[in-house]
């Protein structure tokens, strides 16, 4: 499948899923949710038929992003996107779950609810945060499954646990999962 990292690369297999969740959708707008400086961007960007709307709050990772034809840069916060109601297809994030957890589960919900607005009925977004509790001292805390779920609560079904990945950071063996969820009608 384009898109892929390269064949040793530990995130092939999960990675490889989490795109071919966002495939089967077909030609879409897809969101890239704290996508930093573009390092999944690209990827993204290879399904055919996707459009990227890659989305940070951090003005210089955006300009060390790298170009695409079919990417377009934003800096928003990405629990007040500057979409229109179901102007999306899919969304793709990673890391962004625990980085906006860390104070309270206030902006998590927040985001869900965003998602929830921006995306597509028949839409899905595709999340994935460390599960690592094995490093309590990480600065970066690792959120529970009871919290991401709290969090989906009465906006997303959670379709698919995509798989877990164990990744050397820093020295350190860390564990790492990607979720698969649709939204939930507004009624």
């Amino acid at each position: 499948m384009p898109g892929l990292p390269d064949a040793d690369s530990p995130l092939t297999e999960v990675m490889q899923r989490a795109l071919t969740v966002l495939w089967a959708l077909g030609p879409t707008v897809a969101l890239d949710l704290g996508c930093g400086a573009g390092r999944e961007t690209l990827a993204l960007a290879a399904l055919p038929g996707v459009r990227v709307v890659a989305i940070d709050t951090d003005p210089e990772a955006l300009a060390a992003a790298p170009p695409h034809a079919d990417v377009l840069y934003v800096r928003a916060d990405a629990t007040r996107l500057p979409l229109a109601d179901s102007a999306a297809q899919a969304a793709y994030s990673f890391g962004l779950l625990q980085a906006l957890g860390q104070t309270s589960d206030a902006p998590t919900r927040d985001l869900m609810e965003e998602l929830q607005r921006v995306l597509d009925a028949s839409g899905v977004a595709v999340m994935g945060t460390l599960a690592d509790f094995r490093r309590i001292e990480r600065p970066d805390r690792s959120l529970t499954g009871a919290e991401v779920s709290k969090a989906l609560r009465g906006r997303f079904v959670l379709q698919e646990l995509i798989g877990l990945m164990d990744l050397e950071h820093d020295g350190q063996r860390c564990r790492y999962w990607y979720i698969a969820a649709t939204p939930i009608a507004d009624e």
